[in-house]
């Protein structure tokens, strides 16, 4: 059997799995591994899949994950995210909305600093979604909107995805991470529209009705119940963006600025300190869950690469001679369709290396592609059948939300980018007009 034809039944065995209720980590190990033995052996696919295990263990990078886990629960714990809804809602509750448009925001603020959209999206499931619920949202309209929002991160800076995709191809850094800013700010403004529009006209899937009678007293009285949240915003922003410290390390710090923050108000007693113990617990199962799907995606990766169905299919865009524009389509298709399968990192390292030579040789813009198949990474974890955001987020949902309620929240927020791809692959300037203007090589 020819590696083509292995290939294709590895992603239908996947694709049945994942119907039939399997693990989507299981589903991914098994089919990557035995793939993977087909090919190389059981040896040296016990030797990837320890290595695999190995590097994501140990990668100094993945730190920001239980870092940042914990940090949403103490959040939680602390009540802080549930007094800044409570602020926000009397200060925005009279806007349609106003708690989505909150939760955008905070998505694109916590996902530039973790440069993880699946992280992102997987925090706020826990921190957002309960207090959008307690405030009347539907349930799968605030999955999927902290699904999609969780994306804006992998855009603007420090993007992880930019820095991939520089390594790979040895396209400026700096200037790869300016060229998110616009498609990101697109993409929260977007969202934002959107979101407002949707409970416009389906205002069933919002608060029967808005907070009204609030007293501009009152709302000034609610400030103060905001300020742990800017104590650590500021604290880990402004140490990043100032250099003082790293995006690691400021996850360290905004996890123990929590930590203390957790003691003064709740106070050093036997209950708090059984609260702290059973968080740090969930934030290690959840870090487990999290990382577990990472491994075994790139299990899965490696065999893909082995079978040389990325290799094929970009080969065949190449004999079909497309312009540049079809083969930009092509290029995002691939992308989305390889998203539903992998994860984004995995995605940049089967296809970049295949399609970045095609683009050059085409006279397309460098920053201009790169951020359009960044762009589309992003849309494909959110696209059935295999959504990782999606399956994350499912992971920690609250009982009795199972994939399909997630799924159908998203399909909406998946139109939105979809449009929104399509306005910049149609306007190149709102990704190269900044990196092109501000960055001095």
């Amino acid at each position: 059997m020819d590696v083509f034809s292995v290939g294709i039944i590895g992603v239908v065995v996947l694709i049945a799995l994942l119907m039939m209720g399997v693990y989507v980590a299981v589903a991914l190990g098994l089919v990557g591994f035995i793939g993977t033995a087909y090919f190389l052996g059981f040896s040296p696919a016990t030797s990837l899949l320890a290595s695999t295990t190995f590097h994501y263990g140990t990668e100094y990078t993945f730190i920001v994950i239980p870092l940042f886990v914990a940090m949403g629960l103490f959040a939680a714990e602390e009540g802080i995210s549930k007094d800044a809804y409570d602020a926000l809602a009397k200060w925005i509750g009279n806007v349609r909305g106003g708690l989505g448009i909150a939760t955008i925001g905070a998505c694109t603020i916590f996902g530039t600093l973790t440069g993880s959209s699946v992280v992102t999206s997987v925090v706020f499931a826990k921190v957002s979604v309960p207090e959008m619920r307690r405030h009347g949202y539907d349930a799968s309209i605030s999955y999927g909107l902290v699904c999609t929002a969780g994306a804006i991160g992998m855009l603007i800076p420090p993007s992880l995805l930019a820095v991939v995709y520089s390594l790979i191809t040895g396209e400026s850094l700096g200037q790869l991470l300016l060229a998110g800013i616009g498609p990101g700010l697109l993409l929260t403004a977007g969202l934002i529209v959107a979101f407002v529009a949707l409970l416009t006209f389906r205002p069933s899937l919002g608060p029967t009705r808005a907070i009204e009678g609030v007293s501009w007293r009152e709302r000034l009285i609610a400030l103060p119940q905001l300020w742990p949240a800017f104590v650590v915003a500021i604290v880990m922003i402004g140490g990043v963006y100032f250099g003082v410290f790293t995006v690691v390390e400021a996850a360290g710090i905004g996890t123990a600025v929590l930590l203390l923050l957790y003691f003064a108000i709740k106070g050093v007693s036997k209950r708090s300190l059984q609260t702290v113990t059973a968080s740090l617990r969930e934030a290690v199962a959840l870090t487990s869950m999290i990382l577990l799907i990472l491994i075994t995606a790139q299990i899965f990766a490696r065999f893909l690469v082995l079978t040389e169905l990325g290799t094929a299919l970009a080969d065949f865009v190449v004999d079909a001679k497309l312009s540049s524009l079809q083969f930009l389509l092509a290029a995002v298709v691939l992308t989305i369709l390889l998203g539903m399968l992998i994860d984004s990192v995995s995605i940049l390292a089967i296809i970049v290396p295949v399609l970045y030579p095609i683009a050059q040789a085409m006279s397309i813009d460098p920053l201009w592609f790169a951020m359009v198949i960044v762009f589309a990474t992003q849309v494909g974890l959110i696209t059935p059948p295999f959504a990782l955001t999606v399956f994350a987020v499912k992971a920690v949902a609250e009982p009795g939300i199972n994939l399909e309620d997630i799924f159908r929240g998203t399909m909406f927020f998946l139109v939105v980018m979809i449009i929104i791809l399509a306005i910049l692959i149609l306007i190149p300037d709102i990704t190269t007009w900044i990196p092109y203007n501000m960055w001095q090589s």
